[in-house]
């Protein structure tokens, strides 16, 4: 069994700190195996993260899009994809791209593409996050049982934006193959699932303020 935080942000998100460096000591430090580095709408730490790894840690080159409806995962992919368009859209040239699309935070007021949407891609898509240390606990139950509703399988990441709190989500992955194609094969199987620490009450709280003011600077604009 592996662990890998398929869901962390770096430097190269406009609202997050730290190195892929960085946070590939954090998690290696916590005892996980691997992570997908998913900046906010450019695949440039994902890309650098690769060229670093040590041979003992997986990296799966990633990206998370704001899409017209909110966000949405794109692992294994290593062009940026254009943002603000519709979810079928964004599914769409992920795939066509070689990529795994995988749906994060659900319900997430300001940023989760809702159960609607979800239904929309459904016959393209083979996970949702099911664990996001973001989100209240409450709310990864909530979306857990969407993904057995609709049998899909799950995925977990920190969604941290600083390299403390790495791997506090996590995907277990059944295997004790470091090779990133079988990870995503077990994806696709929906044969993976999420757990994980919810980040401390304090931490969520500033993250939250910060994405507010940010939301202002930006006019009012979704990151």
């Amino acid at each position: 069994m592996i662990k890998l935080d398929l869901h962390v942000h770096s430097q190269y998100s406009d609202d997050a700190v730290g190195s892929p460096r960085e946070i590939i000591k954090s998690l290696k430090k916590k005892g996980l195996q691997g992570m997908a580095l998913t900046d906010h709408n450019t695949v440039s730490g994902g890309i650098k993260a690769l060229k670093i790894a040590p041979k003992d840690f997986i990296v799966i080159p990633g990206v998370e899009i704001s899409t017209a409806d909110g966000h949405i995962l794109a692992l294994n992919v290593k062009k940026n994809i254009s943002r603000n368009l519709s979810t079928e859209e964004t599914v769409d040239i992920i795939i066509d791209e070689g990529g795994m699309p995988i749906i994060p935070h659900l319900f997430r007021s300001m940023s989760g593409i809702k159960t609607t949407k979800l239904k929309t891609v459904l016959e393209n898509i083979h996970a949702i996050e099911v664990f996001n240390s973001c989100s209240q606990p409450k709310t990864n139950l909530k979306t857990a049982k969407v993904a057995k509703e609709f049998n899909l399988g799950g995925t977990g990441g920190s969604d941290a934006h600083n390299p403390l709190y790495a791997g506090y989500g996590y995907t277990l992955v059944d295997t004790t193959d470091f090779n990133p194609d079988t990870v995503l094969s077990e994806i696709n199987k929906k044969k993976t699932w999420g757990e994980g620490m919810v980040l401390p009450l304090e931490y969520r709280r500033s993250r939250m303020l910060k994405s507010v003011k940010q939301f202002f600077q930006r006019g009012f604009k979704r990151i």
